[in-house]
């Protein structure tokens, strides 16, 4: 049987339900993102690729720990994102990787504290290619929060990650990585690098303008991602969008 993957991304989660971001509650379009697409089907995991937090406490991340639970009992995994406080993050969140019927889902920390760039340290891309290298599952999908690609926005891909082009030798090269799904960006993007397919997925909260060369916020809705991962190795997947939140429209 096939895995179904529910993948969240940058909810920017206040310690407060009620706080807004450029008019958006944000606790409750995370709200909306979950009900309609749990509604719609049981996944055997969730992944949240970063930027739980616009306030990195510990009282966000026990809203979104919160907010998943009532609703949801499987196997989750997150990683931080810019906006994470990575030691408080770790301290709450699910970070370990999951294994599910041939398949390692398997987190990376992109994040540097302070920064809104990403990269992978020495330590984690040598943590990453030891899980990739160990005994175990036939086949893995690596979740992040930055982009390794560049998704045409001038703004956007000076942030993506710094040492991306050693990530995707590592990908490609370690015979079992099949994808690499993260956020980030706020758009949607499905993409190839070499073998690997890479994917970043919308916002739960508002998206950015595609293909921007400054800020600039789009009014396409909140989202999310599922990803199908089968037994041979193949991956489809497909993005849902919930009818709620209007975002301020606001360039910089």
């Amino acid at each position: 049987m096939p895995l179904t993957l529910l993948q969240i991304t940058d909810t920017h989660l206040f310690p407060a339900p009620h706080e807004t971001l450029l008019g958006v509650c944000t606790f409750d379009t995370l709200g909306a993102v979950l009900d309609q697409a749990l509604a719609e089907q049981t996944p055997d995991a969730l992944i949240a690729s970063g930027d739980i937090a616009q306030v990195g406490a510990a009282d966000t991340y026990e809203l979104f720990l919160g907010a998943v639970r009532q609703r949801y009992a499987g196997p989750c995994l997150c990683v931080p994102g810019n906006h994470d406080v990575g030691e408080t993050f770790a301290g709450i969140l699910p970070t370990a990787a999951i294994r599910l019927d041939g398949w390692d889902i398997l987190g990376i920390d992109t994040h540097i504290e302070d920064e809104v760039g990403g990269a992978l340290a020495p330590a984690e891309l040598d943590r990453l290619e030891a899980a990739l290298g160990a005994p175990g599952a036939d086949h893995a999908l690596v979740v992040g929060h930055h982009c390794p690609l560049e998704v045409q926005a001038a703004w956007l891909d000076k942030h993506r990650i710094a040492n991306a082009d050693a990530l995707l030798a590592l990908l490609n090269g370690c015979g079992r990585a099949r994808g690499y799904v993260g956020g980030h960006v706020h758009q949607e993007v499905d993409a190839s690098a070499g073998s690997v397919r890479v994917f970043a997925t919308p916002s739960t909260c508002f998206q950015f303008a595609p293909r921007s060369e400054r800020f600039a916020i789009d009014d396409a809705l909140p989202g999310y991602r599922w990803l199908t991962l089968r037994e041979d190795g193949g991956l489809s997947s497909r993005v849902g969008r919930a009818p709620v939140g209007k975002p301020s429209t606001a360039t910089a």
